[in-house]
């Protein structure tokens, strides 16, 4: 994921305004305790991820990763729960199977579990959303000024900066390599298959990432990075910006209100 230029809400937003945003709603993802609430939060953030108008390519990469995620939380949480009452729903062992269901105690897929996973996903897919919308509509340089407005060190802000905007470079080096592996008659297939093409990753990747860092540390070098820096744009809150300050707040304040009084 990197920025995308656009003229929706979010991008009209100060950085400082999306850093107190992320900040809020990643308090609410934590307060949060129910599935309605959970699932209304979820729904707001994939709202503002489809009104920047992503690419298909980001969508669909979205889609994958969250069916994998809510289907590894769903059978994790589903087969390992362990908090009481538990009802099973699916026998995969029983408890009284020769050597590992007398191990074990018997495997079994629990109704519970599967409730818990599905809002554990909840808080998955809403922290997700939450970093995609604020990677896609903030400008790095923009969001170093934000940092640095707020107290932050500008070399800690710029850290932090490198650090959002190596990722979609270490994707596109690894699907890279990926490809190249296959040109040389690499097969993927099975688990197996699976291993053997992460080995085959690792190496290239961690030098191609070495790399990278190298020319970005003497590219800051050359530039005189010191830390210090001439602003030339000013960040100015607006009354989006206002706006947006009260709706989080009141939000964060009723969600705390909501936790402690149950």
């Amino acid at each position: 994921m990197r920025y995308l230029n656009g003229d929706s809400v979010f991008h009209r937003l100060d950085a400082r305004t999306k850093i107190f945003l992320s900040l809020t709603l990643a308090c609410l993802i934590v307060i949060l305790n129910t599935a309605g609430s959970l699932f209304v939060l979820f729904i707001l953030l994939l709202c503002g991820f489809f009104l920047i108008r992503p690419p298909a390519s980001y969508i669909r990469i979205m889609f994958y990763l969250m069916a994998t995620a809510l289907f590894a939380t769903l059978i994790s949480q589903g087969l390992f729960y362990y908090f009481e009452p538990r009802t099973p729903i699916f026998t995969i062992i029983r408890s009284d199977t020769p050597i590992i269901g007398r191990l074990t105690g018997g495997i079994y897929l629990y109704r519970e579990g599967l409730f818990y996973g599905a809002i554990q996903s909840m808080r998955l897919f809403s922290a997700a959303l939450l970093s995609m919308v604020i990677v896609m509509t903030t400008y790095p340089s923009d969001l170093i000024l934000g940092l640095n407005k707020l107290g932050v060190p500008e070399k800690v802000g710029f850290m932090l900066t490198i650090s959002i905007r190596f990722l979609p470079l270490l994707m596109e080096g690894a699907k890279r390599i990926i490809t190249a592996q296959k040109l040389r008659g690499l097969q993927l297939k099975g688990l197996r298959g699976g291993i053997k093409g992460f080995r085959y990753l690792i190496v290239p990747l961690t030098i191609d990432c070495l790399r990278k860092a190298r020319r970005i540390a003497l590219a800051a070098e050359v530039r005189g990075f010191t830390g210090k820096r001439t602003e030339i744009k000013e960040l100015r809150f607006t009354s989006l910006d206002r706006a947006a300050f009260a709706v989080m707040s009141l939000a964060l304040v009723l969600a705390i209100w909501q936790r402690l009084v149950r």
